[in-house]
């Protein structure tokens, strides 16, 4: 049953990088943990769902490398949590919503997610990719965790958001 939500998504701010930590951090297993420093590095690139002066929702994105210019242009949605005791209350649904809207001005050609709840992404528009076809994108990003030793073996699920020319215009 969902609750009727009273909050709004937003830009993060400065002085929310703590409220943001501990969102990431209430959500070990599904999100990768980042530092304090990286967070202010990126607040800029995090939207917030806030209610009644609480942050309860969080969403951020990276570009993935290119080595030439003609590449494909793929931005990831990372960083996306719920606190446990706000989640299925379509939170998360209003998070990635206003993300892809603002993913898409930057005129991305996809948008990648890597993620254990596949069946949510699939409502969005998002479909499964091999991770092998995205290894030398992914892989600057997935070095970083401590959790498995490779893209290849990690149990996240690829997924990705084709945007045709006339979404990204």
């Amino acid at each position: 049953m969902k609750k009727s939500l009273n909050g709004k998504v937003r830009p993060a701010r400065l002085d929310e990088i703590a409220q943001i930590y501990q969102v990431i951090r209430e959500n070990p297993d599904e999100v990768l943990p980042r530092s304090i420093p990286e967070l202010l590095q990126n607040f800029d690139r995090f939207l917030v769902y806030e209610e009644a002066g609480e942050i309860k929702g969080v969403i951020s994105w990276q570009v993935l490398p290119s080595l030439e210019p003609e590449d494909e242009r793929i931005l990831e949605i990372v960083s996306f949590s719920v606190r446990k005791k706000d989640q299925r209350k379509g939170i998360g649904s209003l998070l990635l919503q206003e993300m892809l809207e603002k993913l898409r001005h930057y005129h991305p050609d996809r948008i990648l997610v890597l993620t254990f709840y596949p069946e949510f992404f699939k409502k969005f528009g998002f479909r499964r990719v091999s991770k092998k076809k995205l290894y030398p994108k992914i892989y600057l990003g997935c070095f970083k965790c401590t959790k498995y030793t490779s893209p290849l073996t990690c149990p996240e699920v690829a997924m990705v958001k084709i945007l045709k020319k006339e979404e990204k215009k």
